[in-house]
């Protein structure tokens, strides 16, 4: 997926303590994205959905590619209008490149959030009680199986956030 030319990037992989270098690991994430970035968490609590420089990122995303999608699988979405007012705004703004659905069924018993950017990029919380997590960049030996989960956490979940009305 590089342009001609251009050397490959390097692969990347470490491990990070604490929501500040967890923030700064999703924001690296979100720039690698090419085409798609795929959420799941709890709420997004302490995740920096708040932060506008987080927001312009995702904007960017979103304006450099027609095609391009964020999808974002919550436990909790009801949060969101309240604490995540910036992220609703966004969703008004681009309402067919951005889903945002709640889990059910099985997919309510994963504990560890995460976010994939296309099929190479990760950062993975390893249980969302803990503050240990890692990032892997350029990495589709590690992006490859959360990607998969990704795919199965979304076939159980239903809309939960809409543009026109918040469905909660």
């Amino acid at each position: 997926m590089n342009m001609p030319g251009k050397p490959e990037p390097k692969a990347s992989y470490r491990q990070i303590e604490g929501n500040e270098q967890s923030r700064a690991a999703i924001d690296e994430v979100i720039g690698e994205a090419q085409k798609l970035l795929s959420i799941f968490d709890f709420t997004l609590d302490q995740r920096g959905y708040g932060n506008p420089a987080r927001i312009e990122k995702l904007r960017h995303f979103l304006l450099a590619g027609r095609a391009h999608r964020i999808r974002i699988a919550l436990h909790e979405p009801e949060l969101l209008e309240r604490h995540e007012p910036r992220l609703i705004t966004l969703l008004r703004q681009f309402p067919a490149a951005i889903a945002i659905h709640r889990t059910v069924g099985q997919a309510r018993n994963a504990t560890d959030p995460f976010i994939v950017a296309d099929d190479h990029s990760v950062w993975h919380l390893l249980h969302h009680e803990q503050h240990r997590a890692v990032v892997a960049l350029h990495s589709p030996q590690d992006a490859s199986p959360l990607r998969d989960r990704f795919e199965e956490i979304w076939e159980l979940t239903e809309p939960a956030v809409s543009s026109s009305t918040l469905g909660l």
